[in-house]
């Protein structure tokens, strides 16, 4: 099944207010949606980058997380699509670092807490999620990860083993070193997975929006800021290795490495690791990511 996803990448202006950079995400979604748009995400934080301390108010940031989430949901009703918006998600005096799916309805059908929350969310009340729902659409089954959740390969591990085809990778953005490109490129080959990002671009760092594909393959790179594009993703198509040195005998990679797959064998997986505390791993007093 063909689907067309909707690609934002927008800018860091900081200059630019809450208002300014919901109008452009909404703007941005807008077009992806009259280019064909089955589905359409948002970068994570962007909205709330010039008053990041906003999370530490309760009733504030529940407030514009229901408007936002309200106006989305128009949105995504007039175009009968799916929208994935990013935003901190309040609940019973808890706060989250949230990705939801509404769909063609305009209705919520899931949401992602982000599992591996950074230090610096941490210090601002944003608790961890606990697991990795992939979410049965009409396009194919989704799962979200997001940001700081790539730097951990049991992120991607588990929604794929959730059945996830597209993860969708709503981030900031993250420093300038390559091995960023490396790890989406390895998780989406360790999984046999589709995986597509989409970032805030500041000050031309390593991370992207675009998708890779199960092969590793790099297949869409947005490279302006802002910018937006449809792409189409076959996401049940089977993706094939020739182990036996021959193209005479193609082999479907994701059924092989899901029959070899020996879990009873993955116990240190589960070890709970030693635990530093935070002037151990500031080895020069940074502040904290996130």
């Amino acid at each position: 099944m063909m689907a067309k996803i909707g690609l934002i990448q927008v800018i860091q202006r900081p200059e630019d207010k809450y208002e300014e950079r919901t109008q452009m995400l909404y703007d941005m979604a807008v077009k992806c949606f009259e280019d064909g748009a089955d589905l359409v995400f948002f970068p994570e934080e962007f909205q709330h980058v010039p008053n990041g301390d906003l999370v530490k108010d309760y009733d504030a940031i529940s407030k514009v997380a229901a408007e936002w989430k309200a106006r989305c949901s128009e949105l995504a009703k007039r175009y009968h699509a799916y929208l994935v918006p990013w935003d901190y998600e309040t609940t019973d005096g808890k706060v989250y670092n949230s990705s939801y799916i509404l769909d063609r309805n305009g209705q919520e059908i899931g949401r992602y807490r982000k599992v591996h929350t950074t230090p610096n969310e941490a210090a601002k009340g944003v608790l961890s999620g606990e697991d990795y729902p992939v979410f049965d659409l009409d396009i194919g089954k989704v799962g979200i990860m997001i940001c700081w959740d790539n730097y951990f390969p049991e992120s991607a591990r588990c929604l794929a083993n959730n059945g996830a085809q597209l993860i969708l990778y709503p981030l900031y953005g993250d420093t300038l070193n390559p091995q960023w490109e490396i790890k989406l490129r390895a998780r989406a080959i360790d999984n046999v997975v589709h995986i597509a990002s989409s970032q805030i671009d500041t000050y031309h760092r390593a991370a992207f929006t675009g998708v890779v594909a199960p092969d590793g393959e790099i297949t869409e790179r947005l490279t302006e800021a802002p910018s937006y594009k449809v792409v189409e993703i076959e996401l049940d198509k089977p993706w094939v290795t020739y182990t036996s040195g021959s193209k005479d005998f193609p082999e479907n990679i994701k059924l092989m490495v899901e029959r070899s797959r020996n879990p009873k064998a993955y116990g240190a997986v589960m070890k709970e690791p030693e635990i530093h505390s935070w002037d151990e791993i500031y080895l020069d007093k940074v502040p904290p990511m996130g």
